[in-house]
């Protein structure tokens, strides 16, 4: 009997037994690299694992050049077939205060105009190649940044990694996106860029090391993510794991239809504007004393969806236009803002409006700040942009954005003419799952550039179509809570998802729990960018795990609430995460493949050649 009674106590204890090690294991590695306890009691449990003595990266030997880094810019690429390159510069950029390793720094061209940088470390590279993305409408060369998702990963930090960033094939132009006169670009922009410049970068690497690379990466968020799952539908056998954040997947129906429409409703017939930037703070304030999670003691939605707040809960008494509350006009601007989308008949022409929670984002996104009008906001910039450029094969500059846009004849009209070109919502990854690709998917929960239910929308579509159990071979999702676009926001906002896909790729260990650290604010914050001015330097002020969707946290009831070792995972009931919209459904054989037949005119098919 007594035996009996220990085995039911062993069954109770043993799932959060290993639900704690397989978070404390996914803390390891970069991850740990940050500083790895919370702030709090210093008797408290620890935050992450130790910190690993062979951080991820470091199994595979130092690989040191073959040739001189100089004697790259003398070296004939241009017969790498489908991407003739071309090497305008190659220095040695030394050591210095912001960077602990040397490297070859290669500049050039590849497939016409597409403008590359390459940096390949001259004494610390371990035989692997990063892809970084980036976002908007690029139109910039920029490794600065770093990849997205990989705080604290020491194979990004340490010089393990070649990493490479293009800008495909033009210069941005900050909404007038007249680049995109030339078709040719548009198909550079849309799915050909990253393609050719990956077989470029990995040429460059093969030739400076003497071989090519043993393992690829891609990383991107925004439209770099967009860029990232192109990769993995389109060209399967171009990278062996992709981490693909906040996907601008949904292209066609996202930046014509959802943005285009947002930069619409804050602003009455003569320009004046209806809820101003003031109000949003107050709006947001509200919103989380109704909605945050008592169970994940930081103040953030684990998911909005389950938020039923009403923004006509803060109506001002009638005829007044108090500080602290909204007039019902503001309010049915907020209500449409939450919405997104509709046509006249009601039908949603995107996947999701904004999240609740998201309202930290919206001034100079949506709301215009003070002073400004609405050509002013990002969704105007982003939305006249592709109405007036891109939407079309031949542009049309004088398309106005207003309400005539919004119907269901019009998304498909344009889905049609160019969704084959910018959208990445074939959810058919079975050739990229056969040859051992793994796919990272995240996205903030408060994300108010790209709503958040759309990538919910695309895993169900992916389910639907390959089967969970396929799925979950080699794809996630990760949902963050009270987390802004591409990062920030006022939750947990530091995390590295780069290690968890390394070591799933090439090592099989299947991701659980990953670790989000919140550190604490020493700079001003920006409302465009979501800039919050968070360092991350010394210890977080808090952490949390977060688990793959569909799972939350709880807390489990003892531990310090700032540990992450504190909270276990819990399931919430079954929900539908099909969403009813009036786009093309996600599906094969929309993608259109374009090439200049005679070396001018482009010709284009839906079967690729």
């Amino acid at each position: 009997m007594r035996q009996r009674w220990i085995l039911r106590q062993l069954s109770k204890v043993l799932p959060v037994l290993a639900a704690t090690t397989a978070l404390l294991i996914a803390g390891a590695g970069c991850s740990s690299q940050n500083g790895g306890s919370s702030g709090g009691s210093s008797t408290s449990a620890p935050a992450t694992a130790p910190i690993t003595t062979l951080p991820a990266g470091r199994e595979l030997p130092v690989m040191l050049p073959k040739t001189n880094c100089a004697d790259l810019s003398g070296h004939d690429f241009g017969a790498i077939a489908q991407a003739p390159t071309g090497i305008s510069s190659a220095t040695v950029v030394a050591k210095s205060a912001a960077r602990s390793f040397e490297y070859c720094d290669v500049k050039g061209y590849v497939g016409g105009q597409i403008s590359f940088e390459l940096h390949l470390p001259t004494t610390t590279y371990r035989g692997r190649y990063l892809q970084q993305g980036c976002g908007g409408y690029c139109g910039m060369v920029d490794l600065s940044s770093g990849p997205p998702a990989s705080t604290g990963c020491a194979p990004v930090t340490d010089g393990s990694l070649v990493v490479g960033t293009d800008d495909q094939g033009h210069t941005g132009t900050g909404g007038a996106e007249v680049w995109a006169v030339d078709p040719q670009l548009k198909v550079d922009f849309g799915y050909r860029a990253e393609h050719v410049f990956a077989l470029a970068a990995k040429a460059i690497t093969a030739t400076y090391y003497g071989a090519m690379p043993r393992f690829s990466y891609y990383d991107g968020c925004s439209d770099g993510g967009r860029e990232a799952l192109m990769e993995a539908q389109r060209y399967p056998g171009d990278f062996d794991g992709v981490l693909a954040g906040a996907p601008a997947f949904n292209q066609t129906a996202l930046n014509g239809f959802e943005e285009a429409y947002l930069s619409t409703v804050d602003f009455r017939s003569n320009g004046s504007v209806i809820l101003p930037a003031a109000k949003v703070d107050v709006l947001h304030a509200a919103v989380i004393e109704a909605c945050a999670d008592p169970g994940s003691n930081d103040r953030t939605i684990q998911d909005p969806r389950d938020c039923k707040f009403d923004p006509a809960s803060l109506n001002c008494p009638a005829g007044q236009d108090n500080p602290n509350c909204l007039t019902r006009e503001q309010v049915e601007v907020a209500r449409k803002i939450y919405a997104g989308v509709v046509a006249p008949d009601g039908t949603h022409l995107y996947t999701g409006g904004e999240p609740i929670g998201s309202e930290g984002q919206w001034v100079g996104l949506i709301v215009p700040p003070d002073g400004k009008g609405r050509d002013s906001t990002f969704t105007y910039k982003i939305g006249s942009g592709f109405l007036r450029w891109l939407g079309h094969w031949q542009a049309d500059p004088t398309a106005s954005v207003d309400a005539s846009v919004f119907t269901v004849a019009n998304l498909k009209k344009f889905q049609d003419e160019v969704g084959g070109l910018y959208d990445a919502t074939d959810p058919d990854l079975s050739a990229f799952a056969t040859r051992g690709g793994k796919l990272i998917h995240w996205h903030g929960w408060s994300d108010g550039y790209i709503p958040t239910v759309g990538s919910i929308t695309y895993r169900q579509a992916l389910i639907d179509t390959m089967g969970q159990t396929a799925a979950d071979k080699f794809y996630r999702l990760y949902l963050f809570p009270g987390v802004f676009h591409c990062g920030n926001g006022y939750g947990p906002n530091k995390f590295d998802l780069l290690t968890p896909l390394m070591e799933w790729t090439e090592h099989g260990r299947r991701p659980g729990a990953v670790i989000a650290s919140k550190y604490a604010n020493t700079g001003p914050s920006n409302a465009l960018t979501g800039a919050t001015g968070t360092t991350t330097s010394g210890a977080p002020a808090y952490q949390r795990p977060v688990y793959p969707y569909p799972q939350h946290i709880a807390y489990s009831g003892s531990g310090d609430v700032n540990a992450a070792a504190s909270y276990i995972p819990r399931t919430p009931p079954p929900r539908d995460d099909h969403y009813k919209w009036g786009g093309n459904a996600f599906t094969s054989g929309y993608q259109q493949w374009c090439a200049a037949d005679d070396g001018r005119a482009l010709s284009c098919t839906r079967h690729k050649p």
